[in-house]
Parts: structure tokens; sequence; C-alpha cells
């Protein structure tokens, strides 16, 4: 019995492991309002306050949340983009 309480922990942190690594950020952000919900009710007001510390300081433009309406398309400052002509290519290619 012991081992099995054992190995379904390990399993269980394995999967947060992997969830807080590869899911989408709109999951990310979801699970951790869920939890700040969850520790107001259950009357850990410190912990709610440092998640939803965390989850303000981890917002930005580009994270995919729409809070800006961006969602990160823009390109970095100072970039700039550059086409070539189809005539230059071909050009390239007879050499």
């Amino acid at each position: 019995m012991m081992q099995q309480i054992i190995v379904s922990l390990i399993v269980v942190c394995a999967a947060i492991v992997v969830l807080r690594r590869y899911a989408p950020k709109a999951l990310k952000r979801a699970a951790r309002i869920g939890a700040v919900r969850l520790a107001k009710a259950c009357g850990w007001n410190d912990l709610a306050a440092r998640l939803a510390q965390q989850a303000e300081a981890g917002a930005s433009c580009g994270d995919g949340c729409g809070s800006c309406g961006n969602c990160g398309t823009t390109s970095a400052p100072g970039s700039t983009i550059s086409s070539i002509p189809i005539e230059k290519l071909k050009e390239t290619l007879r050499r």
C-alpha cells in the first residue's frame, strides 16, 4: 500500500513538471488563476497573494495571453525586414 502511494506521488510530480514545461501559456495562466482561487477559498491568503504576484510579474506582451491585444506579433525594436526580388534570386542561381 505504501509503495503505491509513493509511486503515485512520483507520477503526479512528474506530470506537474511536464505540464509546467510543455503546456500552452493560456493553460498555465488558467491553472494559476484556479490555484489562486483555491488558495483563497481555503484561507491561505499569503499563498494566494504570492501566486497572484507571480502571475502579474510573468505577464508580458509576447506571452500570448491577450491582455495587450498584441499577442506578440510585432518584431523586436530596431530589427528590419528586407525582401529580395525574385529576379535577384534567379541571377544568383545562374552563377
